[in-house]
């Protein structure tokens, strides 16, 4: 009864924690984006509308726990409850050897807890195989999703043919692949994030008839490869590789453009080297402060991420996420798919999938918009699914030179959901 009692009174306390948050406080961490980093290692939200049922959920199962003695539906409640707290408990001991966001929180406080009420809720259990069966399959699941992310590797797929804009430049970093078409003023077209550089196509097509256009692989994306295995997957990581690549091909002064990932990459190196980039183009960017889709914040927890960005390297996986990235699904052929997913075998660029989502700090280039002087031009689908449409007026607000323009029934891969109206907004723009 004294343990009934116990773990019942714990899920009530944290029942009242939610309730407290529910309010709007955010106690112990300064703010609500804070806590959720804190708590969960990604950002949440705490609004009463998440954190309520959380709270009814909690006081629920502070009944099932007391009542488990006496009713047969409980006890299975309380089977589930320990199952889970034992893969939570799995999961924060290999978190011990990672670099875990919540890295103390999770040693000193969430682990050991887990632990203590899993063995709690365990004694509470009258069958002995269900005992072994809550705690061992559990276990086991983690045991080969640490072996999936730590010791699994895709098989990488061979290397497509090179187109005939293909060229290969060697820097100490890397060996970057890009596209070259054109002569006149220079262009670069930063490949979008998890994209290869072809995805530019149609833009550079058209481009290359007053520019000389590049459309590069930056570290981590289609056929560019690492040769410093150190690299950092990071903002400074990313900008000293496109001040890599125009060094390599003695570019001085260039248009800049990026969609994505990559819009974000090109905002930040525009903002460090403003002598170097005389105009903008951003479709889609990353580069404000605030949380991604889930699909992609998950990618933050240590092995989880690791697991996901190997396991999710195969065609099929693939194609479900190019297809989400498309309104028009006609122009989602397989000679795409397979641009996609080939490179996404690499190992480099397997790697890179978590550890971008897990260091890129857009706060910094958030900050540093006001003080960003180039012409900018501001693309976005009015049916993103990645980065909502909304961005598109907050970059308007605080880049001082800011041309936006939303694309109605657009994705988020404009480059070729919509290349028939980014092309010639492109071109002139960069005219």
């Amino acid at each position: 009864m004294g343990s009934r009692r116990i773990v019942a009174g714990v899920h009530v306390l944290l029942a009242a924690l939610h309730i407290y948050w529910a309010t709007g406080a955010t106690w112990p961490a300064p703010d609500e984006r804070s806590l959720s980093r804190a708590v969960l290692g990604v950002e949440l939200s705490f609004a009463p509308q998440v954190v309520l049922p959380l709270a009814a959920l909690h006081l629920l199962l502070a009944f099932a726990v007391f009542r488990s003695d006496r009713s047969a539906l409980c006890r299975a409640v309380v089977a589930g409850l320990a199952a889970g707290l034992a893969t939570r408990a799995a999961l924060g001991l290999v978190w011990i050897f990672t670099d875990s966001a919540f890295y103390w929180l999770n040693l000193l406080v969430y682990t050991p807890a887990c632990i203590a009420l899993c063995v709690a809720d365990v004694r509470l259990l009258r069958v002995r195989w269900l005992k072994a069966a809550v705690v061992a399959g559990p276990v086991a699941a983690v045991t080969v999703l640490t072996l999936i992310a730590y010791v699994y590797q895709p098989a990488e797929q061979a290397h497509p043919a090179a187109s005939a804009d293909s060229r290969y430049v060697e820097t100490p970093l890397a060996r970057f692949h890009y596209l070259q078409r054109g002569t006149g003023s220079p262009v670069v077209l930063l490949a979008p994030g998890a994209s290869p550089a072809s995805a530019w196509d149609a833009e550079l097509a058209t481009l290359a008839h007053d520019h000389t256009v590049y459309a590069v692989d930056l570290p981590g994306q289609g056929e560019t490869r690492l040769h410093d295995e150190r690299f950092a997957f990071d903002l400074d990581g990313m900008t000293n590789a496109i001040g890599q690549f125009l060094d390599a091909l003695r570019l001085e002064s260039v248009v800049l453009g990026g969609n994505s990932w990559s819009g974000g990459w090109g905002l930040a190196y525009a903002q460090q080297h403003p002598d170097r980039v005389s105009k903008l183009v951003l479709l889609a960017p990353s580069g404000l402060d605030v949380s991604d889709v889930w699909s992609w914040e998950i990618l933050k927890q240590p092995l989880i991420g690791e697991a996901l960005a190997k396991l999710t390297a195969n065609r099929s996986m693939v194609e479900a996420a190019v297809r989400s990235l498309f309104v028009h699904q006609n122009l989602v052929t397989p000679q795409l798919i397979d641009s996609m997913w080939v490179p996404g075998t690499y190992r480099d660029n397997v790697r890179s999938m978590y550890a971008l989502e897990r260091r890129l700090d857009w706060s910094v280039t958030e900050k540093a918009l006001p003080s960003t002087r180039q012409p900018t031009l501001v693309l976005w689908g009015d049916r993103d699914t990645v980065l909502p449409v909304a961005q598109a007026a907050r970059f308007g607000e605080l880049l001082p030179n800011a041309t936006v323009r939303v694309l109605p029934g657009c994705g988020h891969a404009l480059t070729v959901d919509c290349a028939d109206r980014v092309t010639p907004l492109l071109s002139a723009f960069v005219r």
